[in-house]
């Protein structure tokens, strides 16, 4: 999990010493179960020890090397039925198949179900969604409704496939369960919460079940064909691409860093979230202007004093039940980035066959020792029990962070970290002075003002001990943000 994301994240959304009781049922109908919630164990010197031995397994070769003689019947056939799937109906019948027989298959079909396998909590997606945000904030569903168009337009564009028009027709439009009742929509935001927990953690949690177990020294084979429809890679170039163990291991990591971020929005309460969303986006515009009479601007005093009215006091606040679900997201964001390590540690610049298998770490070796010195710090203060300090490579300013609170001990309230006073000078002025030596003063407009200029420093302070001072406060996001992407400018 991005490290800069999560904490300013949490800068986004006054301190409540209660947790937060959701009018839903939400306790009910999603609840942290410590028995369905525990990962697969797996022994840190057995990855090393397959990503070893599948790199004696590269030798030089050429993509002439590989074809479809690599594949088994059982993918080959699993590539024709796809093909032929003409709806989304047709679509969940396969899905189903492949799920109830995949101890059954080989292992480059099931690693290929490992990766296909969440799209089921996705079914009927767009039609579930419309409720909850129709008649609630036009923009919102504006959003939404143009990415699905997008969506649309782009399967027509670069899919002409039957089974692409299926792929589409299965997360878009609404469907009959089992016993032939519609399947339900979203009313609340909480029910998207509910659908996170009860139908998409399950499916990301198998797949992690299942690559763990999965034994990829000898590499299998990933035909392109496969997503880019029969008529594609007509003359064989590019179009077959070898997995093995180090993609197996970068597969893990973004399963457990999914496991991560479903389980950190479930901690917390979306009560009214659509309602906060549509206020905020009067404050910009998108519906109108809003509360304010005047084209004025937004600033952080007019976002913070929407975000404190009261209809909007439960949300983002800590669940009654949050912090198992934030202590959950740990462990899960700890495995993501040791997986992520020992692929990285396996990387060395001496592979071979890089261009034949699906990830090419030859674009990165470039920049590896950058990298790799991120990769240390991302562990040492993801890892670490303790404060930890992060210099900045920019400025060399320094500011402490205990990660691991920001999960153990989560703040009840991520409202708490809005700032709590502003810039109020409407105008300034200075003084110019003229040929003849006098002067003049011009005023103008204070473009700082509602900008923050102070904050609840107890707060901060919980999660970042170097924190005294509102000055202080800047510095920590100054020198967070130098987190750029996949460059860490700290030290």
């Amino acid at each position: 999990m991005s490290i800069r994301i999560l904490i300013l994240g949490l800068c986004l959304f006054q301190a409540s010493v209660a947790y937060s009781k959701p009018k839903t049922n939400i306790l009910v109908k999603s609840p942290f179960k410590a028995e369905k919630f525990n990962f697969p164990a797996w022994s840190e010197d057995d990855a090393i020890m397959k990503m070893k031995a599948s790199e004696k397994k590269r030798k030089p070769a050429n993509s002439a090397m590989i074809d479809d003689s690599m594949m088994s019947k059982e993918l080959k056939a699993i590539q024709v039925r796809i093909h032929a799937v003409q709806s989304s109906e047709g679509m969940e019948t396969l899905l189903t198949e492949l799920d109830k027989n995949y101890e059954n298959y080989p292992t480059d079909v099931k690693f290929y179900i490992t990766q296909i396998m969440p799209i089921r909590a996705f079914r009927g997606l767009f039609y579930r969604l419309k409720p909850l945000f129709d008649g609630k904030s036009n923009f919102v569903h504006s959003q939404i409704l143009t990415t699905a168009k997008s969506m649309a337009t782009r399967v027509q564009l670069y899919l002409p496939y039957d089974y692409a028009e299926a792929g589409f027709e299965y997360i878009s439009t609404p469907f009959m369960n089992s016993t032939g009742k519609m399947v339900e929509s979203f009313e609340t935001e909480e029910d998207l919460q509910v659908w996170m927990v009860n139908e998409l953690l399950p499916l990301v949690n198998t797949g992690i079940a299942r690559l763990e177990k999965l034994n990829l020294v000898e590499p299998v084979i990933w035909d392109q064909k496969m997503v880019f429809g029969p008529k594609s890679f007509g003359d064989g170039i590019n179009r077959f691409k070898l997995i093995g163990e180090f993609e197996k291991n970068l597969s893990l990591s973004g399963l457990y860093n999914s496991v991560a971020a479903i389980a950190t929005s479930r901690a917390y309460s979306v009560e009214n979230a659509i309602g906060l969303y549509k206020e905020v986006g009067f404050l910009y515009g998108f519906d109108g202007f809003g509360l304010f009479n005047r084209i004025d601007g937004v600033s952080a005093e007019k976002v913070s004093k929407v975000m404190r009215k009261p209809e909007f006091k439960t949300t983002g606040t800590l669940i009654v039940d949050g912090g198992q679900w934030m202590e959950y997201a740990y462990r899960s964001t700890q495995k993501s980035i040791k997986r992520l390590i020992v692929a990285w540690n396996l990387s060395s610049s001496e592979r071979k066959d890089e261009n034949l298998y699906a990830f090419n770490t030859g674009f990165i070796n470039v920049n590896r020792d950058e990298v790799e010195e991120n990769l240390k710090i991302i562990n040492r203060v993801v890892t670490s029990k303790e404060v930890e300090s992060l210099r900045s490579a920019v400025t060399g300013e320094i500011v402490q962070l205990n990660f691991s609170k920001l999960f153990n001990s989560p703040p009840k309230d991520l409202k708490a970290f809005l700032p709590t006073s502003f810039d109020q000078k409407k105008n300034s002025s200075r003084a110019v002075v003229l040929a003849d030596g006098s002067t003049k003063t011009i005023s103008y407009r204070n473009f700082a003002q509602g900008s923050a200029n102070g904050w609840d420093l107890k707060e901060f302070e919980n999660y970042f001990p170097s924190v005294k001072s509102n000055d202080d406060v800047y510095r920590t996001l100054r020198v967070l943000n130098h987190i750029q992407g996949n460059w860490l400018a700290i030290r």
